[in-house]
């Protein structure tokens, strides 16, 4: 049997999440025999169930030389015919320079990439597919390059009462709000996060605050003004995230791993974007996905992102979702 290649993403969430659209493209055009992923232990689960891959291997990133160098034979043992680096950091680029000059045909950025980005587009989603693209690799339909379809995050444990809103306390009517980030850009801040969660309960509709255990700080700030506000920081994992995300009227925040996965499940996702360039590079992409920009997140106040929710009618009581 044909080793096929490997893909390498390590994440974060959200850069694993929009890298499965590379591989449902992989996947339709029956490129390989055999699609493995290396990525880190905590994705392997979720990487299992999209039921894109053969075979999925773990490593945790390595702290030295030693570790590399085993990590490299490893896969030299396994014998793919390409590498297909969807992730572009700086751990890929040691990993394939630990490869040396006889190494699988890379498709990455590093310098002995047989098809090399070399200035590779300011969103992942184009990179990967211009990539593919290079690599020779069809299937690539008009325009920009689409997010990755989530259904099977909501197809993995369909019908489990944990995957109903009922499970955490809310109706049919609700609007999810997004407090975590993936990383030290520009954030909302508290207080506006908390204006709008007042705003969105005053309207008469459900409100859930999701986030990891960072920001549960936050969270108490802005579950205090009203009790009707509830705190799912690091209380949902990733496939309520996606079964919240796509019953709920609208997910509200951060373009992270969550609003990503909730975008993929076919959620209305509003994210906020300090300038054109951020929203370029890091906006999710999907059917329901608004990017909403201001030049400074903490000159954006929540009376424009409640007025953005009213026109999507998510703070309507008697619209179905």
């Amino acid at each position: 049997m044909k080793a096929g290649a490997l893909i390498i993403c390590f994440g974060p969430l959200g850069r694993l999440i929009d890298a499965l659209a590379a591989v449902q493209r992989l996947r339709a055009q029956n490129t390989h025999e055999r699609l493995t992923l290396l990525t880190l232990p905590k994705f392997a689960d979720l990487a299992k169930s999209t039921s894109l891959f053969d075979d999925v291997s773990t490593v945790d990133l390595w702290q030295n030389t030693n570790a590399l160098r085993t990590l490299v034979q490893a896969i030299k043992k396994r014998r793919f015919e390409r590498i297909y680096d969807l992730e572009r950091s700086s751990h890929t680029l040691q990993l394939q320079k630990a490869f040396g000059t006889f190494g699988p045909a890379f498709a990455g950025a590093g310098k002995r990439s047989k098809w090399k980005l070399e200035t590779p587009p300011s969103h992942p989603l184009e990179a990967d597919a211009m990539l593919l693209d290079m690599a020779g690799i069809g299937g690539r339909g008009p325009g920009p390059a689409p997010g990755p379809d989530g259904g099977w995050l909501l197809r993995r444990h369909a019908g489990a009462p944990s995957l109903e809103p009922a499970f955490f306390g809310l109706d049919r009517h609700f609007v999810l709000l997004n407090l975590s980030r993936e990383d030290d850009g520009p954030c909302w801040p508290s207080q506006q996060f908390t204006a709008l969660a007042r705003g969105i309960v005053e309207a008469g509709v459900g409100c859930a605050l999701i986030g990891t255990i960072d920001d549960r700080m936050c969270a108490r700030e802005v579950v205090q003004v009203d009790a009707r506000i509830k705190d799912l920081c690091a209380r949902a994992d990733y496939y309520q995230l996606a079964a919240l995300g796509a019953r709920s009227k609208a997910v509200v925040g951060h373009a992270d791993g969550a609003a990503r996965l909730a975008c993929a499940a076919g959620a209305r996702t509003i994210t906020l974007h300090e300038g054109h360039e951020d929203a370029a590079a890091n906006a999710p992409r999907g059917t329901g996905a608004v990017a909403l920009v201001n030049a400074s997140l903490d000159a954006l106040p929540a009376r424009s992102v409640l007025d953005v929710l009213s026109m999507f009618g998510a703070l309507e009581r008697t619209r179905a979702n």
